[in-house]
């Protein structure tokens, strides 16, 4: 298939509008929520879990990818095991594993998750390594992961959910977004949700980061990468900041 080039490099990784990033033949996706409509409040038409097939299909014939790794939050409730979430991995999985090899990282979400994965002979692990990056949910500290090779310092992560938020008159747009936190002796890239009902927490307004992984970085460390048909870099965290905080003025 011929396809227009849209994503963006950065580090020798592909950011992809499908809100994926690709190392090779693999594909790291984070933050699925499968289940999350029997969460919510009221009745939620049962649409995502189809929504997020074809897109991790549609990904998988554009990139050519072999192995696709789950970052954390494959499924949304805490506590249980809901009968949605039970249903929509199990559709998951039969579904995706037939072109591609799954593997799962245990994320903030993901308690019980291992015993639906258990029918399939998939493990939940604490993180995994691709290359001279470690990818890991982001909601634990690494240095409690007892992570062969613990002189990594360069990450992938999800958990955060960012976006950003731009508002016209009236109207708020939100736009999913990657970051790449960088410094000499640290890197970070940050996944945007690949659900498609998670709207994301805005990073221009956000006083702080959920990952400890982040919290040592200044806004001017950031970078951010946004998502809708294609990838966009729009420049450093604080620069953003500060165009947000003229146009606010401006408008009110």
């Amino acid at each position: 298939m011929v396809r227009e080039e849209i994503e963006v490099e950065v580090a020798g990784l592909k950011l992809t509008p499908q809100k994926a990033l690709i190392m090779d033949e693999t594909a790291v996706i984070s933050d699925l929520h499968l289940g999350i409509e029997q969460s919510m409040a009221g009745t939620i038409p049962r649409l995502q879990i189809k929504e997020i097939i074809a897109s991790v299909l549609n990904l998988v014939e554009l990139y050519g990818v072999k192995e696709l790794v789950v970052a954390g939050d494959m499924k949304n409730e805490f506590s249980r095991n809901m009968p949605y979430e039970w249903d929509d991995v199990e559709e998951f999985i039969t579904k995706v594993s037939e072109t591609v090899r799954i593997r799962v990282l245990r994320g903030n979400h993901d308690n019980y998750l291992a015993t639906i994965l258990s029918k399939h002979e998939i493990a939940l692990e604490n993180y995994l390594k691709l290359g001279d990056w470690v990818v890991v949910h982001g909601h634990v500290d690494v240095d409690n992961l007892e992570m062969a090779g613990s002189d990594t310092t360069r990450f992938i992560i999800g958990h955060e959910h960012p976006s950003v938020k731009v508002r016209t008159g009236f109207t708020t747009y939100s736009f999913p977004c990657f970051l790449r936190a960088t410094k000499p002796e640290k890197e970070v890239i940050v996944l945007p949700a690949f659900s498609t009902m998670v709207s994301g927490s805005d990073i221009i307004s956000s006083e702080s980061f959920l990952s400890h992984l982040l919290r040592d970085f200044d806004e001017n460390e950031i970078h951010i990468y946004a998502v809708e048909d294609r990838v966009y870099y729009l420049g450093k965290l604080g620069d953003l900041r500060k165009i947000a905080g003229v146009l606010d003025e401006v408008q009110y």
